[in-house]
């Protein structure tokens, strides 16, 4: 029973690695054109305890009109929100989510949203890059749009870096939506007011992908960029990867129907989402198609044994030289702290959820 629960999730990270394969052969070698309009968003930037922590990201918004949503009642972050001209509303009381937050926004300011127009989320830790609004183009037909972001060096901001080069120009070329991204996400008015009230996640972003398939997600210029530093220790990662690990089967329980009707809709992109949610983090789905494969050898199925384990040679091959083995290691060592954390995440998503 064992082997087969193993090997069964290891199926899935298997086929996840051969979709992240087409995908990477799809994806287009040559730079990136976007079609459409210049556009100056209604910048949102959603902050919970932050204090001063928000001027950095304030101060990057070069002019645009901005909104700082605070989740919870935080004076610091108030005034500095104020002293860079930026519209601030409080949502009282905090919690328990961001997903929870926009919402509230959308349905106690929507007049605020449809005047703008367009909106663009922007995580507190991000900045706009200096020529953010030279290169923002909306793209023809999108009714939401990803912006692209880079960070610091790492295998994290890799990892990143990889997924939108190569996996979201691949689903593009396909004609699927791109993922977004949390930060640096941009929305027309009406597709985020019909949006942010059905968030129920703690991946918001992942949840909103989902919810949108009927939309059409698009990425913007790549010069049009969105600075997003990673955190760098091992256990501020861990902490954060913990809450991902227990969104991420949050979603496949509240989501289904949308899912189902992703894939009755359009089976080859509604599957590759359905293996990506059992197929991430990869520090610790090729551990267990290595040991799957094992385990199949063992028992005297060498054919699948060897098929689930050579994948792993797949994601050898697509992320060799991309990343050092030292950032590597130390990403590894924040997913399996992640995974000793997550009975601790799963207990504080069931008390909030009892509230």
């Amino acid at each position: 029973m064992i082997t087969f629960l193993i090997a069964f999730l290891a199926a899935f990270s298997a086929a996840d690695a051969i979709v992240r394969l087409l995908l990477f052969l799809r994806a287009p070698r040559v730079p990136r054109v976007t079609r459409g309009k210049h556009d100056r968003p209604l910048i949102i930037i959603p902050a919970r305890g932050e204090g001063a922590g928000v001027a950095a990201t304030l101060a990057s918004t070069q002019g645009a009109p901005v909104l700082l949503l605070l989740d919870g009642a935080d004076a610091e972050a108030e005034a500095v929100g104020h002293a860079h001209g930026a519209q601030v509303v409080v949502k009282e009381p905090a919690g328990p989510t961001k997903a929870a937050a926009l919402a509230w926004l959308a349905r106690t300011h929507r007049s605020l949203i449809e005047s703008a127009g367009t909106v663009l989320l922007l995580d507190v830790g991000s900045t706009l890059a200096p020529s953010f609004f030279e290169h923002f183009v909306w793209p023809e037909g999108a009714d939401a749009v990803q912006t692209q972001l880079e960070g610091s060096a790492g295998a994290a901001a890799d990892s990143e870096r990889f997924a939108q080069e190569f996996e979201d120009r691949g689903r593009e070329a396909l004609g699927w939506n791109v993922r977004l991204r949390g930060t640096g996400t941009a929305f027309r008015a009406a597709v985020f007011l019909d949006l942010a009230p059905r968030l129920a996640t703690r991946v918001e972003d992942f949840e909103a992908s989902l919810l949108l398939h009927r939309a059409v997600i698009r990425m913007a210029p790549p010069e049009a960029i969105v600075i997003d530093e990673k955190p760098e220790s091992v256990r501020s990662t861990a902490l954060q990867r913990a809450r991902w690990l227990v969104g991420r089967y949050e979603l496949l329980i509240r989501r289904a129907p949308a899912l189902m009707t992703l894939i009755a809709r359009r089976p080859a992109e509604g599957l590759a989402w359905l293996v990506e949610v059992f197929g991430r983090p990869l520090s610790l789905t090729v551990p267990l198609r290595i040991v799957a494969g094992a385990l199949l050898i063992w028992k005297r199925q060498p054919v699948a044994g060897v098929a689930i384990a050579a994948t792993t040679l797949v994601d050898a091959a697509l992320f060799v030289g991309r990343t050092s083995p030292k950032s590597v290691l130390r990403l590894a060592a924040s997913w399996m702290l992640a995974a000793a954390m997550t009975p601790r995440a799963l207990v504080r998503w069931t008390r909030v959820e009892r509230r």
